[in-house]
């Protein structure tokens, strides 16, 4: 698949839902544009009465005629009014809502992909790709129907009016047409390879900056603030340098398409006083082709110069998503899955060998293990041998390379990753909290829970006690991944979300890692309680 169909692909369905709201706000730009054309014919009808009625020395009709023309003219500018305001309201309403389908359709595509996927991605860099794709879907939308789509329709409205009003004027208004498509068209190809690098550039720095803020702690522990300082200000002044370029580069384009506006400008002109000199051409008309030039020549400069950068600019950023988007998923739920019910807690693992994608090496290697509901295996070894990749296998963080994990004798790709994840409760040795309060961060293993609930859970857990110490109790914040509480605190807060999940299947990644030996020889005896009749 191309890169322009997958672009189509994903954010095709995002335009569709809108597109009858989209389409009656371009239906209003038509008659605002053909309303504004008949501006410079009125303003010419009115030099032309002028003229003639000094001309004849005849004013006595002047004002009445001044007047009407002036009346129509401030009735078109005030329904013009009017009907912006409301296609305006009509374009952000549908823009609104493609917002709103797209950050829901792609935030739910990127909560999908596996552990090992999220892996090798970049979380500031996938973010800030994410944001501006999201951006560029305001940016295209609104350089297309508040640019492009007005510009066309007023440029049709212009040849239609003028060539009924003098063919030989309209004629010479479009001499200068193909000279600024082409060197539209021109600079926009050229543009697009670079708009693609400054963007790329501009990720890369929000990359940068995400590692700096979520490993803050290891590098002022290491003093390394000064170096991540020289590495983003080296970043940034590379990005710098590439944006100001290209924004030269629109400059320039931008001062020949004015030029070639004024040329225009120039040749109607000099011809037009030809043609009143020699009688065949009213002074009006003149000055209305001169005004409608507005509306030919200095639109399409204006939607090539300014829409068509943002065109580019937006495409640039769907390409980078799509990238993303567009990547294979090594965890993947089957169309057919099934929901897994009743577990009773049957837990086997058959051949399993497991490589990581940057490795040649397996991590595990023909691995088969069975463990009947109910009872309890540990799996002991060195740093590094592959205990916490085996227990990710089981609720399908990541997929065996070979072989394959059954619960209750049925391979787990049969069922559905939702159903299949909450009947197994997993608290790893890293344990990553929320910007949020205790309650919430406990709360979060079952949405549905009460107060009472969470409290129980947080004693059992050992949690209660320190939570009662903290300034705000069970409505203190955390803080971004828990930084406002110990290690042994963060921990006790997973188990307590494994408490109340209340989950038939248990998974324990030293999950007492970092308790003190009273705190974790009080838990295990809670543990012990817990683990009854799980697995």
């Amino acid at each position: 698949m191309t890169d322009n169909k997958k672009i189509l692909e994903l954010f095709g369905p995002t335009f569709k839902i809108a597109r009858w709201m989209i389409a009656f706000a371009v239906f209003l730009t038509v008659i605002i544009s053909v309303l504004s054309v008949v501006d410079p014919v009125i303003y010419g009808r009115m030099i032309d009465i002028i003229v003639d009625s000094l001309t004849i020395k005849d004013t006595s009709h002047l004002i009445g005629d001044i007047g009407l023309l002036l009346g129509l003219w401030a009735g078109i500018f005030g329904v013009n009014l009017v009907l912006g305001i409301i296609s305006r309201y009509i374009f952000w309403t549908a823009n609104n809502r493609m917002a709103d389908d797209f950050g829901t359709r792609v935030s739910k595509v990127m909560l999908q992909w596996s552990q090992q996927r999220y892996s090798n991605i970049a979380s500031g860099k996938a973010i800030k790709i994410f944001d501006d794709a999201w951006g560029g879907l305001f940016q295209f939308s609104s350089a297309i129907f508040s640019d492009i789509v007005p510009t066309m329709l007023s440029f049709v409205a212009v040849v239609i009016i003028g060539a009924t009003i003098d063919w030989r004027l309209t004629i010479v208004s479009l001499t200068m047409l193909p000279v600024v498509i082409t060197l539209g068209m021109f600079s926009w190809k050229k543009a697009k390879p670079r708009q693609r690098k400054v963007m790329e550039g501009w990720a890369g720095i929000s990359r940068h900056l995400g590692e700096s803020i979520t490993n803050i702690s290891t590098i002022q522990n290491f003093a390394q603030e000064a170096e991540r300082e020289k590495g983003f200000a080296k970043r940034l002044k590379e990005v710098i340098k590439d944006q100001l370029k290209l924004n030269m580069f629109w400059a320039v384009f931008h001062a020949m398409g004015d030029s070639v506006t004024l040329i225009g400008r120039v040749i109607v002109f000099i011809i037009g006083i030809y043609f009143v000199a020699e009688g065949s051409l009213s002074l009006g008309v003149l000055v209305t082709f001169l005004g409608m030039l507005s509306y030919l020549l200095s639109p399409i400069q204006y939607a090539i110069a300014h829409s068509l950068p943002r065109i580019s600019q937006s495409w640039s950023q769907f390409k980078l998503l799509t990238d993303l988007i567009y990547q294979e998923n090594d965890v993947v739920e089957a169309e057919d899955a099934d929901e897994l019910k009743d577990i009773d807690g049957d837990v086997e693992l058959k051949n399993i060998t497991f490589t990581y994608q940057d490795q040649n090496k397996p991590t595990i290697k023909g691995i088969s293990l069975k463990i009947p509901a109910g009872t309890s295996c540990a799996l002991v070894g060195p740093s590094g041998g592959g205990k916490t990749t085996l227990v990710k296998l089981i609720n399908r963080g990541i997929d065996p390379t070979q072989g394959g994990v059954l619960i209750d004798g049925r391979d787990i790709r049969d069922y559905t990753l939702q159903s299949l994840r909450s009947g197994i409760g997993v608290v790893s040795q890293d344990t990553i909290l929320f910007h949020d309060t205790v309650l919430n961060n406990v709360r979060f293993a079952r949405p549905s829970a009460t107060r009472n609930e969470v409290i129980e859970a947080c004693e059992r857990a050992e949690a209660h006690e320190f939570i009662q110490r903290l300034p705000k109790k069970y409505n203190s914040i955390v803080g971004e991944r828990g930084v406002k509480l110990s290690g042994g605190e963060r921990q006790r807060i997973a188990l307590a979300r494994i408490f109340l999940a209340d989950t038939p299947i248990l998974v324990l990644d030293e999950s007492t890692s970092a308790l003190d030996s009273e705190t974790e020889s009080k838990l295990q005896q809670t543990l012990k309680k817990v683990m009854k009749d799980r697995t």
